[in-house]
């Protein structure tokens, strides 16, 4: 389990988010250290959490109770530069092996942010980032002395222009995010929203449609069954889907195409027409008959249930580390400069977008196993190109010990080459130690056709490419 303390910045200063909640209330609200001092703020947090306005109950409810009570450590009065931070405050609670803290000694790690978050879960920019910088000063320097990692996550563009030119806290990492679920990615929290980011920026599939789609594979795989020894079913499932799944059962266990020639029409979605009382009534298959049918289908579910489970949740994250507006890579590797980190977009199949060679210093990962601890094993195949390991791989990526959260490995890349730097990092997950499995990987260069014989050892495997063109001479 990872505690985080979550700091929504003010130009009075940097408030804490104490404690969330539920609430048996007509509407949510904010207050001021455990008191009945009601915030100002409180109407239009309301309005975020509800469906219609807002976006916290469409993102991670539906909730038994509707309300909630937020605490915080000090006054937000007007804005909504809050919500970034609530959000990634609701988020925690949602995720698991995430935690909300008070106790900043208790905290794995600090987060401080600003910035809107609009219906289609876009953050937005806001005013006066830098004097929110300056106003948490104090803070910053308690929590360098107190050694706490700290992340500054805000909206990409201006605010994080303004921000990495603003004196930062040493040792503190700056991100700029598009949406929430970039913001999710660095903290390892994608997967506790219902919904995920669409192509035209805009959400995708919520919670609702996707809780029906769970039920629907469920029901697929019963009405699989039934098919197979003779009945009939009417799954809501993607045609393509069904028909594969259908083709694949009846091949499993030698049954052909029907009987009834090629007039015959294939199964319907939605609900079987009503029955006629002139309708013919197959006769009752013999009870051996049916017993050797399912012997036959036996092995077929089995192979059908490993077939419509969900895919191994490993959360993977690759981040640029880029030099501040007008600074460079030199002087960020060498001259102290704080980096800013911006995460990289992610495109189909696990391929990343192309980065700049110019403006890339070096490239953060950030693996999450999710859930409950497993082992985790990290290999980075490099197909052209050098980067520079100024420290080792971390041992929580060896394969030799359980690890639970985001595991981060930084790595530094030269700035004068003529082939660009073209990988693939591939991570294994399991309830098992994972060396003898992270050696072989590294013998071999067919990383797909690996993902099988893997299955069968029950280790889970996600592979991501990502390139850096070579800078121009």
């Amino acid at each position: 389990m990872k505690s985080y303390a979550v700091f929504i910045a003010t130009t009075g200063g940097a408030v804490q988010v104490q404690q969330i909640t539920p609430e048996r209330a007509p509407q949510s609200l904010v207050c001021q250290n455990r008191t009945t001092n009601v915030l100002p703020v409180s109407s239009m947090y309301d309005q975020f959490v509800k469906p219609g306005s807002g976006v916290i109950e469409r993102e991670f409810g539906p909730f038994d109770n509707s309300s909630f009570r937020v605490d915080v450590s000090g006054p937000i009065d007007t804005g909504k530069s809050w919500q970034l931070g609530m959000f990634l405050a609701h988020a925690l609670l949602a995720a698991p092996g995430h935690r909300l803290t008070e106790d900043i000694e208790a905290a794995d790690e600090i987060i401080w942010a600003t910035g809107c978050v609009d219906y289609h879960l876009n953050v937005t920019e806001v005013d006066h980032v830098p004097d929110k910088i300056i106003a948490s000063a104090g803070l910053f320097e308690n929590w360098a002395q107190m050694e706490k990692p700290v992340k500054l996550i805000l909206s990409a563009g201006a605010n994080e222009t303004e921000a990495g030119v603003s004196p930062l806290p040493p040792g503190a990492q700056l991100f700029g995010v598009k949406d929430v679920w970039q913001a999710g990615e660095i903290l390892g929290l994608s997967g506790a929203m219902n919904s995920q980011p669409g192509g035209d920026g805009g959400v995708a599939a919520s919670g609702a449609d996707q809780k029906s789609a769970s039920g629907a594979r469920k029901a697929v795989f019963v009405a699989a069954a039934i098919i197979l020894i003779g009945g009939a079913a009417f799954v809501a499932l993607q045609p393509e889907t069904f028909a594969e799944l259908n083709r694949f059962l009846r091949d499993s266990v030698g049954i052909g195409e029907t009987s009834e020639g090629t007039d015959a029409k294939p199964a319907m979605t939605g609900a079987a027409p009503p029955a006629t009382e002139t309708a013919a009534k197959a006769p009752p298959a013999p009870k051996s008959a049916e017993k050797d049918k399912m012997k036959s289908v036996q092995p077929s579910l089995k192979k059908v249930e490993k077939l419509l489970s969900p895919a191994p949740k490993i959360i993977v994250g690759i981040n640029r580390i880029t030099p501040p507006q007008g600074s460079t890579c030199i002087k960020v590797q060498f001259g102290g400069a704080n980096p800013v980190v911006k995460p990289i977009s992610r495109m189909a199949n696990g391929q990343y977008e192309d980065s700049q060679r110019q403006t890339t210093c070096g490239l953060r990962f950030d693996i999450d196993p999710g859930g409950a601890p497993k082992y985790l094993a990290v290999h980075l195949k490099v197909e052209s190109g050098r980067f520079v390991q100024t420290s080792r791989k971390p041992a929580s990526m060896s394969g030799r010990q359980k690890v639970s959260g985001v595991q981060t490995w930084i790595i530094e890349l030269p700035q004068k080459s003529d082939a660009p730097f073209s990988y693939q990092l591939v991570a294994l997950v399991a309830d098992h130690p994972l060396e003898d499995a992270l050696i072989q990987l590294r013998s071999i260069s067919d990383f797909e056709g690996a993902t099988q014989e893997l299955a069968k050892k029950n280790i889970d495997i996600v592979i991501h490419r990502h390139r850096v063109v070579a800078s121009p001479r």
